[in-house]
């Protein structure tokens, strides 16, 4: 179906609790609503999310990228063509979130077409519930623990903790995490890349037996580093910051120091996501979805994505829009003991509430 419109409507939706992480701070959302129509009026729509210190986008730097660059490489084109587009996008260099909304888009808009719901159009289901991970940010110890007793009674079995700048900290408060839930529970810390080769080393020597895994121990960058790591202590390390791209994840998976792999919409969509997922259903290691502070809007596209593969098996980061003080779509997404329920309905299975996005719009100063 020929590409005959490209809105971008930035918008602020504040967050009920703000989230505290070692790299970060956020008390808000300031993401952009895309919506791209075909010649019959039938539209795709997602969020771009900009992540400053990660991508280097902006909220500002989205919207012109796609108004002055992108969309004018869209109009006229096929929206199945999306090989020819994504080679079209190249013209631009980097802007992953900016391109990878527009490849979400269009998968929205197809499936629509088509009346299939994405993970149909990717080959699967493989499951019709996807496993979730819950994540607990830095704040008081007693109160983090409070949390993780509550989510544990609810029937959550993952989690993940956000650390880093604390090691001695992490340590202990893995340990008491540990002994507080059942065997079967998961446990897994972010540091956020904090940790140097030696206390990296330390805190992962103390906490064999304790942890699932961990998410960037240490700079990115630094592969000798992360391979001897890996090869002297027995925790699983989970690659996020060091697999941006395909080609990081392919020259990981050569190392071989990652025994998991975290996927991020905005930085591979659904396009670059599945040949992820063919490079690590190749090497044989686990994928997960890791959140990029998604609202409901972008977290159906997240859901649609773990449904589709085999190889994303572990769970998955898909509750941060349970922070969001408001929805921008028409329906809400099923949890129940620590699962989500796939949507089945056409495209990202979502639909946008129009007269919210008018509420939380914001204006872009050229």
């Amino acid at each position: 179906m020929i590409i005959t419109k490209v809105d971008v409507i930035p918008f602020v939706i504040p967050l009920l609790r703000p989230t505290k992480w070692a790299a970060g701070y956020m008390d808000k959302v300031d993401w952009l609503v895309l919506r791209i129509e075909a010649e019959d009026g039938t539209y795709g729509v997602t969020e771009a999310i900009p992540r400053p210190m990660i991508y280097g986008e902006t909220q500002a730097s989205i919207y012109f990228a796609i108004k002055q660059f992108l969309a004018p490489l869209l109009i006229g084109e096929d929206s199945f063509a999306l090989e020819r587009i994504w080679k079209k996008m190249g013209s631009l260099a980097s802007n992953p979130g900016a391109k990878n909304a527009i490849v979400i888009a269009l998968h929205d808009l197809n499936g629509k077409l088509l009346g299939l719901p994405v993970h149909r159009m990717l080959g699967g289901p493989v499951r019709d519930e996807v496993d979730l991970v819950w994540m607990v940010g830095q704040k008081p110890e007693q109160e983090m623990i409070d949390e993780l007793l509550t989510k544990v009674a609810e029937g959550f079995f993952a989690f993940k903790i956000k650390g880093g700048t604390d090691p001695v900290g992490d340590v202990r408060l893995l340990k008491q995490f540990r002994e507080l839930v059942p065997d079967h529970v998961r446990l897994y810390i972010d540091a956020n890349m904090q940790y140097d080769k030696e206390v990296a080393y330390k805190v992962l020597k103390q906490l064999e037996g304790v942890l699932d895994c961990i998410e960037e121990p240490m700079q990115a960058g630094d592969d000798a580093g992360r391979l001897a790591l890996a090869r002297s202590v027995s925790v699983p390390l989970l690659g996020d910051e060091s697999v941006f791209t395909v080609a990081d994840v392919r020259r990981q998976l050569d190392l071989g120091a990652l025994k998991r792999i975290g996927l991020k919409m905005p930085r591979s969509g659904f396009s670059l996501s599945r040949k992820i997922v063919h490079l690590a259903e190749a090497n044989n290691v686990k994928l997960q979805i890791l959140t990029q502070s998604e609202t409901t809007l972008g977290t159906a596209a997240c859901l649609q994505l773990a449904a589709a593969f085999e190889q994303i098996s572990l769970p998955n980061e898909m509750l941060f829009y349970l922070d969001v003080a408001d929805s921008l779509c028409t329906r809400g997404l099923e949890v129940n003991k620590g699962r989500m329920k796939v949507l089945k309905t056409p495209g990202v299975g979502m639909d946008v509430d129009w007269n919210k996005v008018e509420q939380y719009r914001t204006r872009i100063v050229d």
